[in-house]
């Protein structure tokens, strides 16, 4: 066989003396193949470098064994859980999973669907796409799409999730940040936020009306992070007089506590700050975060669940909004 080419099914059956159909069934390890024609055929694949072609075989079977899962950015620590939590249950379930990254770039994630679509997955999952879901589910059809915490649900402040959608309760998170901080006698309440995006959109709203809620016509302090000048956010916060102080995320609020600390303010005796999502980073700063965890690893493997569900029934089951938690730490706690 010439050294340039590909290895077939076809050469590992010449190489060990059987028939192909001996030769497939020999290498999926079938018990009516006999122990020692198995091991011949092993040995001879083995030799000559051989790889199924699973592309043929998903085609042949319409299934491919693969599931592909789209997020913003996997070295975010929260879309990192996700894809961990998604590739172990994938992984448990006989699956491979497939990743790819959008970066937030609609044109990245309609090319990386239409990659999903040409390999064939068996199922897909978004996590905070843009694009629309109906449209997605009729480029990848008939494979079932599963959505997280997609920006368009977010746009349209839906209260009735389409099928085969999963959501972290995000409000309700926000809600026990601001009333925790006012618990902490907190009266001048800053929302510290990232740049465009849906999710920060509603974040800041949840903020105004929770804030309204417990401290009436209190104004809400609202400043755009600047990761290049943390103390200039630090020093703006101060000038208005904030005591307690909410990033878009842990990234944000470790931020904010870096900033305050090289502009000589103390948190959190003059000033609580907190974040959300309780990366492994809000356990070991100084101080300690107070955070809102955001069930990510299980919202990863619930999408395969779904998923596999859909695949074995043909249908998608209604979707679902999971609880977050409250994590107090030292960075809320005034007089600490």
């Amino acid at each position: 066989m010439s050294s340039d080419r590909r290895a077939t099914l076809r050469d590992v059956a010449r190489e060990s003396g059987v028939s192909v159909s001996t030769a497939s069934r020999a290498l999926k390890d079938d018990q009516q193949i006999s122990e020692a024609t198995r091991e011949r055929v092993r040995i001879a694949a083995a030799a000559l470098a051989y790889m199924p072609d699973l592309v043929a075989r998903s085609l042949a079977l319409r299934a491919s064994s693969v599931l592909g899962l789209l997020v913003p950015d996997v070295t975010d620590p929260i879309h990192g859980s996700v894809v961990s939590g998604f590739e172990q249950a994938a992984h448990a379930a006989g699956y491979t999973t497939i990743v790819a990254n959008s970066l937030g770039d609609t044109e990245r994630e309609r090319r990386a669907i239409s990659e999903f679509a040409s390999h064939r997955v068996d199922g897909l999952a978004l996590m905070g796409c843009y694009l629309d879901l109906g449209s997605v589910r009729t480029l990848t059809r008939p494979s079932p799409v599963v959505s997280m915490n997609t920006e368009r649900m977010h746009k349209g402040r839906r209260a009735e999730l389409p099928l085969g959608c999963i959501r972290p309760d995000e409000p309700a998170g926000i809600r026990a940040l601001v009333e925790h901080l006012v618990e902490q006698d907190c009266r001048r309440i800053a929302y510290v936020g990232i740049e465009g995006g849906a999710a920060n959109a509603i974040r800041a709203e949840v903020v105004a009306a929770e804030v309204a809620r417990c401290l009436g016509d209190t104004p809400v302090t609202y400043l755009p992070w600047q990761p290049d000048d943390r103390p200039a956010v630090a020093a703006e916060l101060v000038a208005a007089g904030v005591d307690g102080a909410l990033g878009y995320d842990d990234r944000v609020a470790l931020g904010l506590l870096d900033g305050l600390r090289t502009i000589g303010i103390s948190v959190p005796r003059d000033m609580a700050v907190a974040g959300f999502d309780n990366t492994s980073f809000a356990e070991i700063s100084n101080p300690r975060l107070t955070t809102v965890r955001q069930p990510a690893a299980e919202m990863g493997a619930m999408a395969v669940a779904e998923l596999t569900w859909a695949i074995e029934h043909g249908s998608l089951r209604p979707s679902m909004v999971l609880p977050v938690e409250l994590v107090v730490r030292e960075s809320t706690i005034r007089g600490s």
